[in-house]
């Protein structure tokens, strides 16, 4: 009993851990920048590691871009948009490192969005980020400028607000759970504690469970009928998820799961000589059934309880976590 206890408890924290991407590895023009591609209608994008972060162009008015772009400026004071756009606040990229990614809000959701290994429903259980403001986001809510109001008004006591709401999705299905994390929030009646994120700031996405992608969207107290004016940019750095990988058991760990699709049993046929741990997740990452399989029979795991929809099979083999997608 208290091996298996230890099992899972060493098979939480192995799913836990994930790998940092940092984005040191783009290459940044050397206007300190790169935000698409101005030549005709485009979407595209860029990527890292699991993550693609999408880009796209409109060449109506002028030309405009949206979504992501990434950078290595580190000016704190230009508001310029010419020069200063896609600027950290902070100075830099995370734990002073170059690069990092700057969004800027598309009234299309789709653009708004960070595919993770093409979207094509791959599990990848969400960890964390690092968040901060714009340069020029951090000082329109400062002080305000020729569209956005200065955060607290002339009195200090507006109880103004700018969110990020992060939503995970699966399979085409959008999580029950957003995260919402407040880039300013000026809204206690203490005036001592409002403040504007200029630091990078870590953001836990655990919450999210298993996703393919993820959609940004922005939400601020300053609005007229045409929409938010506060500037709808932020910066990223040092994403990390726990990727897992999907049906990528190898052929030496003899062990099969069938039915898939399962209804009250599924059964787990281990032929090799060693007593296997498993554990069975939802999209949410939470635990819902963990079994031993003996070596050299196959065992029922009766999963009654649980309603329709995708679940997770996972075992660790030789220092290593393996998944399988499995559906009731």
């Amino acid at each position: 009993m208290q091996k298996t206890l230890l099992f899972i408890s060493l098979f939480i924290l192995s799913f836990q851990a994930g790998a940092q991407i940092t984005f040191e590895s783009l290459s940044v023009p050397t206007s300190g920048y790169w935000k698409g591609l101005n030549t005709v209608p485009l979407i595209s994008g860029f990527g890292e590691g699991p993550l693609y972060l999408v880009n796209a162009w409109d060449t109506s008015w002028g030309g405009s871009w949206s979504g992501w772009g990434y950078s290595n400026r580190k000016d704190t004071t230009d508001i310029s948009y010419a020069t200063n756009e896609l600027a950290s606040m902070a100075g830099s990229g995370y734990n002073n490192s170059d690069n990092y990614t700057v969004f800027y809000r598309s009234y299309t959701p789709e653009i708004n969005k960070i595919r993770i290994s093409n979207g094509i429903g791959a599990a990848h259980a969400m960890g964390s980020c690092y968040i901060t403001n714009t340069t020029i986001a951090y000082r329109s809510m400062q002080n305000g400028d020729g569209f956005a109001k200065k955060f607290g008004g002339p009195s200090g006591n507006d109880p103004d607000f700018f969110r990020l709401d992060i939503t995970g999705w699966f399979n085409g299905v959008p999580k029950s759970d957003t995260v919402k994390f407040y880039l300013a929030d000026f809204r206690d009646a203490n005036n001592a504690n409002d403040y504007i994120i200029k630091d990078w700031t870590l953001v836990n996405l655990s919450s999210l469970g298993f996703c393919d992608s993820l959609t940004f969207s922005m939400v601020s107290s300053d609005t007229n009928s045409l929409g938010m004016l506060t500037p709808a940019y932020f910066c990223m750095d040092n994403f990390s998820a726990a990727i897992v990988g999907i049906d990528e058991w190898p052929t030496s760990l003899n062990v099969e799961v069938y039915p898939n699709p399962f209804t009250e049993y599924l059964y787990v046929k281990n032929a090799s000589e060693l007593a296997i741990p498993l554990v069975v997740r939802d999209i949410y990452g939470k635990v819902r059934h963990a079994q031993t399989a003996q070596a050299q029979i196959t065992t029922p795991i009766l999963l009654s309880d649980l309603s329709s929809g995708v679940y997770f099979i996972q075992v660790q083999y030789e220092g290593k976590v393996f998944t399988k997608k499995i559906i009731k």
